[in-house]
């Protein structure tokens, strides 16, 4: 399906039969000797405006399902479609551009948040990749967007390690915001 015939009831993301496998491999020539099923024939439908939770214990693959979702790293089967585009072989050029609406929040804020950027450059780093607005403006939106998150202002100019973990999860939705992207 092509992105001019997307009708409103088709999803926003759609994974069929999602499959993620690691190799293990072992010995001097690094032989495969397995492999390890992170995410195995998982298929799901993400309507525009809808939530959707997953929830498992530590290291079933949720997040592995998340990144391979957004082609951080290539599924090893299945089919991807977002905003009516199939996305699964796209080049990474094409992604570089669909991913200004799909963005993630990552579990771990600490290593999520370069330690010497400021706030208001993580914040206004996507912008920046994506040309969406001046050196000025994204300083400006970095704020907005602080504030949208239940921080102030004035704190953009600070460093992450500045601030408590909460806060550093907040900033990190903060730079998902930042986009308006599509999916989170």
């Amino acid at each position: 399906m092509t992105q001019g015939n997307i009708r409103p009831l088709d999803p926003l993301l759609r994974a069929i039969r999602l499959k993620k496998y690691f190799p293990v491999r072992r010995g001097l020539l690094q032989r495969v000797i397995g492999q390890i099923k992170a995410v195995d024939d998982v298929s799901l439908d993400l309507q525009r405006g809808e939530t959707l939770g997953l929830v498992g214990e530590s290291g079933c693959g949720k997040s592995t399902l998340g990144r391979t979702v957004l082609r951080l790293v290539e599924p090893s089967a299945g089919q991807i479609e977002f905003d009516g585009l199939d996305i699964t072989r796209l080049p990474h050029r094409r992604m570089k551009a669909l991913r200004r609406d799909m963005q993630m929040i990552f579990q771990d804020p600490v290593g999520s948040l370069d330690p010497r950027m400021t706030v208001a450059d993580i914040i206004g780093e996507g912008l920046l990749i994506h040309g969406m607005h001046r050196h000025s403006e994204r300083g400006d939106t970095a704020r907005e967007m602080l504030e949208r998150v239940g921080l102030r202002r004035e704190q953009a100019d600070r460093f992450p390690h500045e601030f408590s973990g909460g806060q550093r999860q907040r900033i990190g939705i903060a730079r998902a915001l930042a986009l308006s992207p599509k999916l989170i």
